[in-house]
């Protein structure tokens, strides 16, 4: 157990010492720790490459279908000679296995090395010392805890004697009936074992790698078939873990059996996500219909095969998931086969991957049932996993990073066209409140013109009589501006224009509204201002004006004045033609009256009375 836990704990540092950085989305970090990790591997299994020496002299088999053969009624039977790899698919059987094994050169000890690590129950019968009729037994297997077995594996430490001694395996089990048996010597078997510890730091280095990934793009892009696939990647991982023993480290004492149950169930559900991700694969290439229906059927058999084991058929349901896998490789290949939508990756591609990862499941699936023979080797099942898991991940993980790459581009080219459209949007925005500014202002000194200034006006002089607000109008006219243009010419008339305006309007506040409504003349509408408090603003605006020096083209300063006559609304409900013809009729009258001054409509009444009659 310790040398295990050693192996992975390495696996966990390489891990966290190589973790690709958080912002990489990319597979090139991975490409590369997956090539060194390889060479690893590689230099890792020649370095152990010499073939070790193999003490079995016989194997032979019976089965024993009934399952109630004692030793005693089993050593005085006839037995098949069989190969060192032995198959017989998923069985209610026990199976009986009579080696003969010799000593080594040395002498000493040796290993009855096992694998699968996956076997439920496996009871070793060897002959007892002090009793020449008599058989000593020892058991282990996925079902026993570990922490009572005689190696990290399965397999029994055993004394030969010359020239051979016969020793008598019975397997029962609810997983495959596959049996692979060397007799080696202790440091041949340690050497097997740390091949296959490498094998597993490499599988899971792998694929963890590949899962993280997965997880930091799903994060990113938020693309449901990426995070389909890192849930895929991590029941392959677990399963990986359990059919190859490296599981059991971890089961309590107390509930020998949950690896085994938990082995199962992982087994049994990477069917399930495996039809969930492949599902969200297809979809986009639109598959018929159909095809796409009887996938969602093939989800139902993992609930199934969940009652089953609860209710004590597990080894049904591990060999109905066999034929699934075989099943659901050439289904995947015919729902490839049949989509009917050009993606990015191409349908050719896709039709590629699902051809090798069908290729790799018939061979897993007709060794499984002994139709084919696996390699006669104690790596054959870690061998089996790893293959399968890495080509079939990394095949998928290829035409997911290629979607996810086009996806990419395809937002940046999204986001660039949604930039422009923006941008231009911002352009006519821009240009359309120029318009509307140069339609409703006056192009010289930026006031409102005199159509925009009435349609103001008239608003809030509608407002003010609907609420009883005091509101003043004021007409202002450049005092002599015909002279001005006349001597300095239109250019110093222009320049006059916008200084007195820009007076206008620095002098009055931001809420009232101020027009140019003629050549010289200006109009604005105090709000919420009564006539006494007009005529004090007008009066403090004809000063700011006079005082002001107006600079000209070609020439030096020059000081204007204006005329100012004031109309309030005093409560009546008037029009605002009535109120500009009196604050017209006032500036008449504040010309009249010597120009450079204010004259409120009352004045300008009274001023009427007292001017004479011509």
């Amino acid at each position: 157990m310790g040398r295990r836990v050693v192996v992975f704990a390495c696996a966990a540092r390489a891990r966290g010492a190589h973790a690709p950085p958080a912002h990489s989305g990319s597979l090139a970090g991975v490409k590369r720790r997956v090539a060194a990790l390889a060479l690893a591997l590689l230099f890792g299994l020649l370095a152990g490459v010499a073939a070790a020496e193999d003490l079995v002299v016989s194997r032979a088999l019976l089965e024993d279908t009934t399952g109630n053969l004692t030793i005693e009624e089993v050593a005085g039977r006839d037995f098949e000679p069989v190969e060192r790899t032995v198959t017989r698919g998923y069985s209610d059987s026990a199976f009986w296995l009579r080696l003969r094994v010799r000593p080594p050169a040395r002498g000493g000890d040796v290993v009855l090395h096992v694998r699968p690590a996956s076997l439920d129950e496996l009871r070793l019968f060897e002959p007892d010392p002090g009793d020449p009729s008599g058989w000593r037994t020892r058991v282990t297997g996925s079902r026993h805890p570990y922490a009572g077995r005689e190696r990290t594996g399965l397999g029994f430490t055993v004394t030969p004697a010359l020239p051979d001694t016969t020793y008598y395996l019975r397997l029962r089990t609810d997983t495959l009936s596959r049996l692979s048996v060397q007799a080696l010597e202790p440091r041949e078997a340690d050497r097997k074992d740390s091949q296959q510890d490498l094998l597993l730091v490499f599988f899971i280095t792998s694929l963890v790698y590949l899962l993280l990934w997965a997880g930091q793009s799903y994060i990113l892009d938020r693309q449901p078939v990426v995070g389909l696939f890192a849930v895929h990647q991590a029941v392959y991982i677990l399963s990986g873990l359990a059919v190859t023993g490296y599981l059991a480290p971890f089961a309590p004492a107390a509930f020998p059996g949950l690896v085994a149950t938990m082995t199962a169930v992982l087994v049994c559900a990477m069917n399930f996500t495996g039809v969930l991700f492949s599902r969200a694969l297809f979809a986009p290439y639109q598959p018929p219909p159909l095809l796409m229906r009887g996938l969602s059927l093939f989800l139902a058999a993992f609930p199934l095969q969940l009652v089953a084991m609860a209710a004590g058929h597990a080894r049904l349901a591990l060999a109905v998931n066999d034929v699934l896998v075989t099943v659901l490789s050439w289904y995947f290949l015919l729902v490839a086969a049949t989509v009917r939508r050009e993606q990015v990756p191409s349908r050719r591609m896709l039709r590629l991957i699902f051809v090798t990862i069908t290729v790799l499941a018939t061979a897993s699936g007709g060794s499984s049932f002994g139709i084919w023979a696996m390699p006669d080797s104690a790596l054959a099942d870690t061998l089996m996993v790893v293959v399968n898991g890495l080509i079939a991940s990394g095949l998928l993980a290829m035409l997911l990073h290629t979607r996810l790459r086009q996806l990419r581009l395809e937002a940046q080219r999204a986001a660039e066209e949604l930039r422009l459209a923006q941008k231009t949007l911002a352009i006519e925005r821009a240009l359309k409140e120029e318009a509307e500014l140069r339609a409703r202002t006056d192009y010289l000194t930026g006031l409102f013109n005199r159509r925009h200034f009435i349609e103001v006006a008239e608003r809030e002089l509608a407002r003010s009589v609907r609420y009883r607000n005091p509101v003043s109008l004021l007409m202002i006219d450049i005092d002599r501006f015909k002279a001005v243009n006349d001597t300095w010419g239109h250019g110093a008339g222009d320049a006059v224009l916008q200084e007195v305006a820009h007076l206008i309007r620095s002098t009055l506040r931001d809420v009232d509204v101020v027009g140019r409504v003629g050549g010289e003349e200006f109009a604005a509408v105090l709000l919420e201002v009564d006539g006494d408090r007009a005529l004090q603003v007008s009066q403090r605006l004809c000063a700011t004006v006079a005082a002001a020096p107006i600079a000209i083209p070609d020439g030096g300063p020059l000081h204007v004045t204006i005329s100012v006559g004031i109309a309030e609304l005093k409560g009546r409900a008037i029009e605002l033609d009535r109120l500009l013809h009196e604050a017209d009729h006032a500036l008449y009258d504040a010309k009249e009256a010597g120009r450079n001054r204010a004259v409120r409509a009352a004045q300008a009444a009274a001023l009427d009375r007292e001017r004479p009659l011509a």
